[in-house]
């Protein structure tokens, strides 16, 4: 079997949009999946004073993979990382708190066994009064940690995950509120007990070369396809958070975190066209040979509102 993590959204009586993390399977290479009947994050509520008492714990962009090294180093195969944080209802709109979020982990023996919550990465965003919960602390402030060149990070999110012999790689999309964003890549230790910054895979303003009208990439993918390792990313258009489907790098060199170029430029292996409204956050690996690459879309005004979609294109 193949397994997928994704997000599932959806509405609550309160009028606050919910989204949380299930878990499907493919026995036929991404014909047909089936959902597994687990929510691996749950939608919950804080308590918390009026006027944010209407409100959610938010799991978005998680990311699934198998590490066949981790039991070596003492830890779970299965690790999933996504994006936690804390939204609220305003009138009839779900306003996204970021800075009562943070890059969440769990691991697992199996995917349906995951759990041992950690509070991962976090960005200048982040608020200190979190310490306070349950998950502590942050195991790696990145922007702290690497006040240089994640200072300007405020916040990290869309986390893509590549599993080697020398370690767990790992891409994030930081945004910054004041300076431009970018991709970056972490390299981990099997057990996820060491992290450091690699370097910047993409800078987001590399979007317009696409287009003149994209400034941004987001929804970054890691995947390797025959000893050639890749980033997936979607460009878009970041005043109107609109996702343009999504564009495949061939990776130079993983250790000096290097997309191939061209005079500079960033070369792009292959393009999937976008189309409707949105259309964007493409996952992949080389197994998918019933489906190919997997690509989210958005639809507004109909139910459900986001699907999910064969592309039947490959790296």
């Amino acid at each position: 079997s193949i397994w997928m993590s994704y997000s599932h959204v959806s509405v609550a009586s309160s009028g606050i949009a919910q989204v949380e993390t299930r878990l499907a399977t493919t026995s036929d290479a991404g014909l047909s999946w089936q959902d597994v009947g687990i929510k691996v994050n749950a939608a919950s509520s804080l308590s918390l004073p009026t006027p944010l008492d209407v409100n959610t714990v938010t799991h978005e962009v998680s990311r699934l993979v198998y590490d066949p090294y981790a039991v070596a180093a003492g830890a779970d195969p299965w690790i999933m990382l996504w994006h936690r944080y804390l939204a609220v209802l305003s009138g009839t709109q779900t306003l996204r708190l970021f800075q009562h979020g943070w890059i969440a982990m769990k691991s697992g023996p199996t995917a349906m066994s995951l759990g041992g919550e950690r509070k991962l990465f976090t960005g200048a965003y982040y608020d200190s009064v979190n310490d306070a919960d349950a998950f502590g602390s942050p195991v790696y402030p990145l922007d702290s940690l690497y006040p240089t060149a994640l200072g300007g990070c405020d916040v990290f999110t869309e986390p893509g995950i590549l599993v080697k012999s020398n370690g767990i790689y790992v891409s994030l999309s930081c945004v910054g509120l004041s300076t431009p964003g970018k991709v970056i890549l972490l390299r981990c230790a099997h057990d996820m007990n060491s992290c450091h910054y690699v370097g910047d895979l993409l800078q987001n303003a590399e979007a317009s070369y696409l287009q003149a009208d994209f400034d941004a990439f987001s929804a970054s993918e890691l995947v390797s396809v025959s000893g050639q390792d890749y980033l997936m990313v979607t460009p878009s258009i970041s005043t109107s958070d609109i996702y343009r489907g999504c564009v495949a790098y061939k990776i130079t060199d993983l250790d000096s975190a290097t997309v191939e170029r061209d005079a500079g430029m960033p070369v792009s292996s292959l393009v999937v066209e976008p189309h409707g409204d949105f259309n964007g956050a493409c996952g992949y690996i080389p197994a998918l040979t019933g489906s190919g690459i997997l690509i989210s879309e958005a639809f507004v005004g109909q139910t459900p509102i986001f699907r999910i979609f064969s592309t039947d294109k490959r790296l």
